[in-house]
């Protein structure tokens, strides 16, 4: 059974991995230069570029933050984190590959949207303070959750939540509250 999950994910990673980037790039506005992609891709990596603006650099960073975050950690409670809180992911459960197909594509998503979270929190000095090293912090801890549970060990994903609530925590403290939004399409190209 293992296998079969670690097969249907693997190309799922590929095929997201690759196609982030790419979407990251026709969303960017006609103010993004090389050296934002080059912080995108570095992001990608884990690499945080600690140095934030005096003004910022995107318009409306703060509400595409909001966004951003609202939509991502959505979709990791909605996909990820319930499911493993149902038992969802253990042997012998009703639809186990089938959730764990799910979880992977919102684990693609969710990475994606907080990539996009961490180049909004770094266009606003404000933000960029207070956000940007969480945020990296969190988009390495979620590759390696993905990691273990393709193996079958799903005891990061309880982290995870309380690293997402502690991210939450701090932007509402900054006056940046973010809802979750759990309806977040994670098939969609759009997003």
């Amino acid at each position: 059974m293992k296998v079969v999950v670690v097969l249907a994910i693997v190309p799922l990673l590929l095929v997201g991995g690759c196609g982030s980037k790419k979407s990251s790039n026709s969303a960017s506005t006609g103010t993004a230069t090389a050296a934002a992609s080059a912080t995108a891709a570095a992001n990608d990596n884990g690499d945080v570029n600690m140095t934030c603006p005096e003004k910022n650099t995107i318009s409306f960073a703060k509400t595409k933050f909001v966004t951003h975050a609202a939509l991502g950690t959505g979709a990791f409670r909605h996909w990820v984190y319930k499911p493993f809180k149902a038992g969802s992911f253990a042997k012998g459960s009703k639809g186990r590959v089938m959730t764990f197909v799910k979880a992977g594509a919102a684990a693609l998503f969710v990475k994606r949207e907080l990539r996009l979270t961490s180049e909004d929190a770094k266009a606003s000095p404000a933000l960029c303070k207070a956000i940007a090293k969480p945020l990296s912090d969190l988009a390495n801890k979620i590759t390696g959750a993905v990691s273990k549970a393709k193996s079958g060990d799903t005891s990061a994903i309880e982290g995870l939540n309380t690293d997402a609530n502690s991210l939450l925590a701090g932007a509402k403290a900054n006056g940046d509250e973010v809802k979750p939004d759990e309806n977040a399409n994670i098939y969609s190209k759009g997003n």
